[in-house]
């Protein structure tokens, strides 16, 4: 990535609180991701441990890595890497192109909306009536925000996303493109007991006739604290009667589910894939990993960590780590795979006792 203009050492330094390892004004004018193809000239982040033990071949003309790393070339040492990446990337950033302020001629606003200061509203936007609109959210081309909507200041809404009636998205949201605010919660009855419920009180006497779904009208909401980011192609369902609620500063990724009646707390990390079953409550600061999943009616408690394609089926403890499917405590999980490993070798054995303890009792006889 070509930076604006060369910049050197020392300001890098100060501008991502770094401490420069040198003290001539050696100078770069691009970014490189890739330390083992960098060049003369590039800057380049190196925190892999792998990487740091290669940095003699690593050409790039300044070397971000972490404090305590030895290197006899010039480079800027940090204490949070990942950090001073963000510090860069967010002052050599590309421009992005979003509508000017103001509603574009091909836009459908209803005349009740209440539209603050210096709102941009793109091509072919659709918004229903009385919606309130705060100051400086930018709304970009094909999204359709709903009736009764309440958007707070300086949110950003990408291109096709869809807000339905009655949500309410408190101040700095960002929706990605294509996210579905307020989608109805997936709520059926049948009028007689149906062969699901049947099978739940371990009656298996099944009835083979129709039954049909009768949906539960979806009458609730969907709330979006301040500084939410949702991901493309992500959907949040409206409550039953209530609110579907994601807490403060929460980011959630590409394709994620959270049905109805969820509450989500502050400063959650939810990665592509995972869904969430209704009425959950997920506390403050939880990380769910890609593809994990949450059965409906649990509880997840605060700093818990949820890895990669976790099935929960019981509620967890604050600041556990849980593995596998159906979910346990990791410690647990790794002491399983690593018995699991010897498997082979004990039925080897257990095969060898038992024809000994054959030949001994026929000995015996």
């Amino acid at each position: 990535m070509k930076l604006p203009k060369e910049v050197g050492i020392h300001e890098i330094a100060l501008l991502i609180g770094g401490k420069a390892q040198t003290d001539r004004n050696v100078k770069a004018g691009t970014v490189c991701f890739s330390p083992l193809e960098a060049q003369e000239g590039d800057v380049v982040f190196i925190f892999d441990g792998k990487l740091l033990n290669r940095l003699d071949e690593c050409k790039a003309t300044i070397k971000i890595i972490p404090t305590g790393t030895k290197c006899s070339t010039p480079c800027v040492y940090v204490d949070r890497p990942l950090l001073a990446v963000q510090k860069v990337l967010s002052m050599f950033q590309p421009k992005r192109y979003y509508p000017e302020n103001g509603i574009h001629a091909t836009a459908i606003v209803d005349p009740s909306c209440e539209i603050g200061k210096n709102v941009a509203i793109g091509p072919y936007v659709v918004i229903g009536p009385k919606t309130k609109i705060g100051a400086k959210t930018r709304i970009m081309a094909g999204s359709v925000i709903g009736g009764q909507v309440e958007i707070g200041e300086e949110c950003l809404i990408h291109a096709g996303s869809l807000v339905a009636d009655h949500i309410k998205i408190r101040n700095r949201v960002i929706l990605q493109q294509g996210a579905v605010i307020g989608s109805d919660g997936f709520a059926y009855v049948t009028k007689k007991e149906s062969n699901l419920e049947r099978r739940i009180r371990r009656n298996f006497d099944l009835v083979d006739e129709s039954n049909p779904h009768l949906k539960i009208p979806q009458i609730g909401t969907v709330i979006l604290e301040d500084d939410v980011e949702v991901g493309s192609c992500t959907t949040i369902d409206r409550a039953t009667v209530g609110a579907t609620t994601v807490g403060q500063g929460s980011k959630i990724d590409n394709h994620v589910m959270i049905a109805h009646n969820c509450k989500i707390g502050q400063e959650v990390l939810i990665v592509a894939q995972v869904a969430v079953a209704g009425s959950c409550v997920v506390g403050n600061r939880v990380v769910m990993a890609g593809q994990s999943g949450v059965a409906d009616h649990l509880h997840i408690g605060k700093d818990a960590i949820l890895q990669g394609q976790a099935g929960i089926m019981w509620d967890v403890k604050e600041g556990a780590v849980m593995t596998g499917t159906p979910a346990i405590p990791n410690y647990d999980f790794m002491k399983q795979t690593a018995l699991l490993k010897k498997l082979p070798e004990m039925i080897s054995e257990m095969k060898r006792m038992k024809k000994e303890i054959e030949e001994l009792k026929a000995r015996v006889k």
